[in-house]
């Protein structure tokens, strides 16, 4: 499966090639600091985890929720998907992204949000997309008023990470009715 986004990017499943891609832009302490639960360091074992992870989950729901971002080269730097989407049940689901850090600014991620969120929307039949971001992500935060997110709450002490209880900003979309 592929989603274009623009002339630029596009969205497809995970390959077992993609290994070495994810442990070279995912082993990187700012985008461990800014995300949900990737882990650091990010090791070969990892990567295997996570790719088996997304195929497990592309079989369970008969078509991918978590893709690879990919250049015009096809070659993959970021990604981005959805946890607790069950196709054709719930209404709802968390969206999750992240990106190479050589490509932060670009408003690569605007675009690849925009387009998932359209995806999700049409074709999982979503009515609400969430999302939960650390209070000092500030780029995050912009992605997702960009691409039409409201700030639904501030949560205290929501999120374990590296055995600290952190805060999180609650961010919902929406799907306009016709």
């Amino acid at each position: 499966m592929r989603i274009v986004v623009n002339d630029q990017v596009h969205l497809s499943e995970f390959r077992s090639s993609d290994k070495g891609a994810l442990v070279d832009h995912l082993n990187d302490r700012d985008i461990y600091d800014r995300t949900l639960r990737i882990p650091f360091p990010y090791t070969d074992a990892a990567a295997d985890e996570w790719l088996a992870l997304a195929a497990k989950i592309t079989d369970q729901q008969g078509r991918p929720v978590h893709w690879a971002i990919r250049n015009t080269d096809d070659a993959l730097i970021g990604g981005c998907g959805f946890d607790g989407v069950q196709i054709g049940k719930p209404h709802r689901a968390e969206v999750g992204y992240w990106l190479g850090k050589p490509l932060w600014g670009r408003g690569i991620m605007t675009a690849v949000v925009q387009r998932l969120c359209q995806h999700a929307f049409q074709d999982f039949g979503l009515v609400k997309i969430s999302a939960h971001v650390h209070p000092h992500n500030l780029a995050s935060a912009r992605v997702l008023e960009k691409c039409g997110f409201q700030q639904e709450g501030f949560l205290r002490k929501h999120i374990l990470k590296d055995g600290k209880l952190i805060d999180a900003r609650l961010y919902a979309l929406l799907r306009e009715e016709n």
